[in-house]
């Protein structure tokens, strides 16, 4: 079993008295106890997809704690790397509400971040008893031993500098001066760590399919089911770049299928079942919905939305159904173009905002959770929120299936001609040819040729 550790973690830990006259034994235990906890701030911190302000602080309650270190051991040990300014804690807490929460000093990633086998045979045993208990009982439901078992089905096919390439961003004077591209995708340590975590991982279970090996992973976290339906689980965390370097076993490419605007379009459906299809509003919402042309409407015909990239635009139109302003430049952009659309939003969002997006998230779900419930169990296939990845083979099949379902919700849509647009079809892993690997080859024999040719 492998963890995260500190370089140089047990002469750190010798300026403790108590630890540097324990026996041997007792010392490898410490150790590795040290680096569990070393371990769980990083999995807190890879499961976070943006850069925040809490200086990476992540919650641990006292019962995670005990359950893994012991009831008699668990403050010692914090004590211990609080000490060794390994750990900094944020003693700010609610009882019933949030834990306490801890991050790893500035000194210990100047010290650098390494991987260690689990030593002490008694820890050892107890992390795989807790995993085999909470193994068996994750996989209990067939919906999440589904997600689990494709899961492990992952491999990772492209080099580690592909996801650096994507993730670095130079300034001219960088370039022209020798910066260690690896000390710049340092400065965002989340990101960092995030997509080191989920590579290194991965590429480590490449040789096996076995789920429980999954679940021993650093990079794995237990799926959860949120009141709106929506299931978070590892798969639909990994990172995009990280997403696209993988395979499913055997190397097959990896396809999606998604649905158009998801969250606007499932909105906009809804208001249109509550609200009849009489007015322009409605044929103009519904004719863009079938087109799948939302997004490229409102960037076409906003000033506000128009100057914005297409990757922002999108984050921005979420934001302005789903943040509690109603008076905001970019919901009063929305409303300008959708004036009925936008005022049965913001009256739910009166009553409570949160309403909007639990009414999105809930919709999504009913469509795509349902969908991949039903799909056979001896297909490759997961799912991603408003997506569902799978083989080339089966994305003619789960398009089909989501376009029924949906059809099952909205039921004015039996009359339309055409919902093929509804949903697209993209491949996600990057291609044979295109992998850096081959991709080098390639350009330096045209190199070689065009040089050959030159003289």
């Amino acid at each position: 079993m492998r963890q995260d550790s500190i370089q140089g973690l047990e002469v750190i830990l010798k300026a403790n008295s108590e630890y540097l006259y324990s026996s041997s034994k007792e010392k490898i235990e410490t150790c590795d106890k040290c680096n569990w906890i070393i371990t769980r701030v990083f999995q807190g911190m890879s499961k976070r997809d943006k850069e925040s302000s809490d200086k990476y602080y992540v919650n641990i309650s006292s019962a995670e704690l005990k359950k893994y270190l012991g009831t008699r051991d668990y403050k010692s040990i914090l004590s211990l790397l609080i000490e060794a300014r390994i750990l900094k804690p944020n003693d700010k807490y609610s009882s019933g509400k949030f834990s306490k929460s801890y991050c790893l000093t500035n000194y210990a990633f100047e010290r650098g971040v390494i991987n260690v086998e689990v030593s002490s045979e008694s820890f050892k045993k107890r992390l795989l008893q807790i995993a085999k208990k909470d193994f068996t009982e994750s996989t209990k439901d067939p919906l999440l031993k589904k997600i689990i078992d494709n899961t492990a089905k992952l491999i990772v096919v492209e080099q580690d500098s592909y996801y650096k390439d994507k993730l670095l961003v130079l300034t001219e004077e960088e370039m022209d001066s020798d910066i260690d591209p690896e000390d710049k995708l340092m400065e965002r340590r989340r990101q960092y760590f995030r997509y080191k975590t989920f590579y290194e991982e991965f590429k480590f279970l490449n040789k096996t399919t076995s789920s429980f090996e999954l679940f021993k992973s650093k990079a794995y976290q237990t799926p959860t089911i949120a009141k709106s339906g929506r299931i978070y689980h590892t798969a639909a965390s990994i990172p995009r770049h990280i997403r696209k370097s993988m395979r499913a076993t055997g190397g097959h490419y990896i396809w999606e299928v998604d649905m158009s605007a998801a969250q606007p379009t499932l909105l906009m459906l809804e208001w249109l079942k509550t609200g009849g299809l009489d007015s322009a509003e409605h044929g103009l919402c519904l004719s863009l919905i079938l087109k799948g042309e939302l997004y490229h409407y409102i960037q076409n015909n906003s000033q506000y939305f128009k100057a914005l990239e297409y990757s922002t635009l999108k984050k921005e139109a979420l934001q302005a159904l789903y943040e509690p302003n109603t008076k905001s430049e970019r919901n009063q952009a929305l409303y300008s173009l959708f004036p009925l659309f936008m005022n049965w939003i913001n009256k739910l969002k009166r009553k409570d905002y949160r309403i909007a997006s639990h009414i999105g998230q809930s919709l999504e779900a009913k469509i795509f959770v349902e969908v991949y419930r039903n799909l056979p169990d001896d297909i490759f296939a997961l799912i991603i929120h408003d997506s569902i990845l799978c083989l080339e083979s089966q994305t003619s099949i789960i398009k089909q299936k989501l376009i029924d379902r949906t059809i099952e919700l909205f039921s004015f849509l039996k009359e339309a001609s055409d919902l093929t647009a509804l949903f697209k079809t993209s491949l996600v892993s990057i291609k044979n040819e295109e992998l850096l690997k081959n991709k080098n080859v390639r350009l330096l024999a045209e190199y070689l040729k065009r040089k050959q040719a030159d003289s």
